[in-house]
């Protein structure tokens, strides 16, 4: 797994995540930690973890997978993302 570090809004976070995870999992087996974990199958079918910090997110799986997403038009005119 890569590890591909981001920022973003709140409200864009919530769609990013609504949209890359098919599936969660419980992150029994991720380091325990601060941030916040979210495990699971990616919408790819690959495996992926997502750790959201106070001012900070870091992706780990396939660097594919979080470009989609966060390039996505979907994701652009989502209404949570805007200001």
């Amino acid at each position: 797994m890569e590890k591909t570090i981001f920022s973003c809004p709140v409200g864009e976070l919530s769609c990013i995540i609504g949209n890359l995870f098919v599936e969660l999992e419980p992150p029994c087996e991720s380091n325990k930690c601060n941030d916040l974990i979210i495990c699971g199958t990616t919408f790819s079918g690959n495996r992926g973890s997502l750790l959201i910090g106070k001012n900070i997110c870091t992706f780990f799986g396939e660097p594919n997978d979080i470009e989609i997403i966060r390039n996505n038009r979907c994701l652009k005119e989502c209404k949570y993302g805007r200001k």
